[in-house]
């Protein structure tokens, strides 16, 4: 089966000393605390069972990667 994968392929910038930082976002990573559904099942106060909103993704079920990249001289 075929597999979806991000990657990030790094080149020195050519004005280092005026860009040293960079921002990469990847999206579109299930959520490992809902496994991607967005919710929990949980009771209220009633025993009733309700759906709540993961803590974690905050209910969309996708994380994101941001990734900062600073470029330093190498020692």
């Amino acid at each position: 089966m075929s597999k979806k994968q991000q990657a990030l392929i790094l080149s020195a910038p050519l004005f280092g000393d005026v860009h040293p930082k960079e921002q990469q976002e990847f999206n579109g990573f299930p959520c490992s605390g809902c496994q991607g559904n967005g919710w929990h099942w949980k009771e209220n106060k009633y025993g009733d069972r309700i759906k709540e909103p993961c803590s974690v993704c905050g209910g969309t079920g996708k994380l994101k990667a941001v990734v900062t990249i600073e470029w330093k001289a190498d020692s």
